[in-house]
Protein backbone atom coordinates (compact mmCIF):
# COMPACT_ATOMS: atom_id res chain seq x y z
CA UNK A 1 0.00 0.00 0.00
CA UNK A 2 1.04 3.38 -1.00
CA UNK A 3 5.01 2.09 -1.59
CA UNK A 4 7.68 1.11 -4.00
CA UNK A 5 9.58 -1.94 -4.32
CA UNK A 6 13.35 -1.43 -4.80
CA UNK A 7 12.99 -2.70 -8.28
CA UNK A 8 9.99 -0.64 -8.86
CA UNK A 9 11.99 1.93 -8.45
CA UNK A 10 15.06 1.41 -9.91
CA UNK A 11 13.14 0.51 -12.73
CA UNK A 12 11.41 3.86 -12.47
CA UNK A 13 14.74 5.84 -12.23
CA UNK A 14 15.80 3.58 -15.16
CA UNK A 15 12.73 4.78 -17.52
CA UNK A 16 12.97 8.58 -16.87
CA UNK A 17 16.51 8.12 -17.43
CA UNK A 18 17.30 9.76 -13.85
CA UNK A 19 20.48 8.83 -11.74
CA UNK A 20 20.41 11.31 -9.10
CA UNK A 21 18.00 13.79 -6.87
CA UNK A 22 18.91 16.78 -9.45
CA UNK A 23 17.83 14.47 -12.49
CA UNK A 24 15.29 13.34 -10.83
CA UNK A 25 13.86 17.23 -9.66
CA UNK A 26 14.98 17.86 -13.34
CA UNK A 27 11.78 15.77 -15.04
CA UNK A 28 9.29 17.39 -12.80
CA UNK A 29 8.44 20.07 -15.04
CA UNK A 30 7.87 17.72 -18.17
CA UNK A 31 6.34 15.45 -15.37
CA UNK A 32 3.70 18.24 -14.59
CA UNK A 33 3.04 19.41 -18.33
CA UNK A 34 2.35 15.88 -19.18
CA UNK A 35 -0.42 15.51 -16.75
CA UNK A 36 -2.34 18.42 -18.74
CA UNK A 37 -3.04 15.59 -21.28
CA UNK A 38 -6.28 14.46 -20.40
CA UNK A 39 -5.38 10.42 -21.21
CA UNK A 40 -1.87 10.97 -19.07
CA UNK A 41 -3.88 12.29 -16.02
CA UNK A 42 -6.27 10.06 -16.28
CA UNK A 43 -4.07 7.29 -16.45
CA UNK A 44 -2.47 8.52 -13.24
CA UNK A 45 -5.58 8.86 -11.88
CA UNK A 46 -6.42 5.28 -12.36
CA UNK A 47 -2.92 3.84 -11.36
CA UNK A 48 -3.42 6.06 -8.09
CA UNK A 49 -6.03 3.57 -6.45
CA UNK A 50 -4.68 0.28 -7.78
CA UNK A 51 -1.11 1.86 -6.28
CA UNK A 52 -2.92 2.64 -2.59
CA UNK A 53 -4.78 -0.28 -2.46
CA UNK A 54 -3.59 -2.85 0.41
CA UNK A 55 -4.27 -5.80 -1.44
CA UNK A 56 -1.39 -7.73 0.33
CA UNK A 57 -3.92 -7.93 3.23
CA UNK A 58 -7.11 -8.20 1.24
CA UNK A 59 -8.53 -4.49 1.40
CA UNK A 60 -10.80 -4.28 -1.75
CA UNK A 61 -12.21 -0.61 -1.24
CA UNK A 62 -9.91 2.43 0.15
CA UNK A 63 -10.30 3.82 3.43
CA UNK A 64 -12.44 7.14 3.20
CA UNK A 65 -9.83 9.13 4.60
CA UNK A 66 -6.97 7.37 2.75
CA UNK A 67 -9.05 8.03 -0.39
CA UNK A 68 -9.82 11.87 0.34
CA UNK A 69 -5.87 12.24 0.75
CA UNK A 70 -5.28 11.24 -2.36
CA UNK A 71 -8.30 12.83 -4.32
CA UNK A 72 -6.47 16.32 -2.22
CA UNK A 73 -3.25 15.30 -3.93
CA UNK A 74 -4.24 14.17 -7.61
CA UNK A 75 -5.84 17.06 -8.20
CA UNK A 76 -3.90 19.52 -6.24
CA UNK A 77 -3.48 21.65 -9.46
CA UNK A 78 -6.92 21.35 -11.09
CA UNK A 79 -9.04 20.92 -8.40
CA UNK A 80 -13.10 20.49 -9.62
CA UNK A 81 -15.36 22.87 -8.59
CA UNK A 82 -17.23 20.12 -6.95
CA UNK A 83 -14.44 18.55 -5.13
CA UNK A 84 -14.51 20.03 -1.79
CA UNK A 85 -18.58 19.77 -1.99
CA UNK A 86 -17.71 15.94 -2.45
CA UNK A 87 -14.96 15.70 0.01
CA UNK A 88 -17.12 17.39 2.76
CA UNK A 89 -20.17 15.24 2.13
CA UNK A 90 -17.87 12.21 2.46
CA UNK A 91 -16.49 13.22 6.03
CA UNK A 92 -20.17 14.04 7.07
CA UNK A 93 -21.33 10.65 6.47
CA UNK A 94 -19.02 8.33 8.80
CA UNK A 95 -21.23 5.11 7.63
CA UNK A 96 -19.56 5.71 4.78
CA UNK A 97 -16.24 3.33 5.49
CA UNK A 98 -14.59 2.64 1.53
CA UNK A 99 -14.55 3.71 -1.64
CA UNK A 100 -14.92 1.08 -4.27
CA UNK A 101 -12.62 0.82 -7.25
CA UNK A 102 -16.04 1.83 -9.38
CA UNK A 103 -16.91 4.83 -7.49
CA UNK A 104 -13.23 5.97 -7.64
CA UNK A 105 -13.09 5.47 -11.43
CA UNK A 106 -16.01 7.16 -11.86
CA UNK A 107 -15.57 10.19 -9.91
CA UNK A 108 -13.55 11.51 -12.84
CA UNK A 109 -16.20 10.81 -15.51
CA UNK A 110 -18.54 12.72 -12.88
CA UNK A 111 -16.57 15.75 -12.43
CA UNK A 112 -16.34 16.08 -16.00
CA UNK A 113 -20.08 15.91 -16.97
CA UNK A 114 -22.27 17.09 -14.46
CA UNK A 115 -21.00 20.39 -14.67
CA UNK A 116 -20.01 22.99 -12.25
CA UNK A 117 -23.80 23.26 -9.96
CA UNK A 118 -25.10 19.23 -10.56
CA UNK A 119 -27.27 20.78 -13.51
CA UNK A 120 -26.43 18.43 -16.20
CA UNK A 121 -26.68 15.34 -14.32
CA UNK A 122 -28.97 12.71 -15.03
CA UNK A 123 -30.17 10.22 -12.57
CA UNK A 124 -30.88 7.74 -15.03
CA UNK A 125 -27.81 7.08 -15.88
CA UNK A 126 -25.78 4.58 -14.41
CA UNK A 127 -23.66 6.31 -11.57
CA UNK A 128 -22.22 4.26 -8.20
CA UNK A 129 -25.13 5.17 -5.66
CA UNK A 130 -22.02 6.97 -3.56
CA UNK A 131 -22.49 9.54 -6.33
CA UNK A 132 -26.48 9.67 -6.40
CA UNK A 133 -26.39 10.22 -2.56
CA UNK A 134 -23.79 13.12 -3.06
CA UNK A 135 -26.14 14.63 -5.54
CA UNK A 136 -29.12 13.90 -3.73
CA UNK A 137 -27.51 15.20 -0.56
CA UNK A 138 -26.36 18.79 -2.83
CA UNK A 139 -29.71 19.37 -4.13
CA UNK A 140 -31.44 19.06 -0.66
CA UNK A 141 -28.63 21.87 0.25
CA UNK A 142 -28.83 24.41 -2.22
CA UNK A 143 -32.89 23.17 -2.17
CA UNK A 144 -32.84 21.90 -5.78
CA UNK A 145 -35.16 19.21 -5.02
CA UNK A 146 -37.72 21.40 -3.74
CA UNK A 147 -40.89 20.17 -5.97
CA UNK A 148 -43.37 22.18 -7.12
CA UNK A 149 -47.13 21.24 -7.40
Amino acid sequence: MCKFTKDEFVTGCKNLKVDSIKSMRSKFPDMEAEMQNKECFKNLYKWTYKFCLDCENGQRTLPVDVAISLWKLVFSRCEPTLLQDWLEFLEKHPTVKGIPKDTWDMFLNFVEQVGDDLTIYDDTEAWPSLLDDFVEHENDRKNQNVKTD
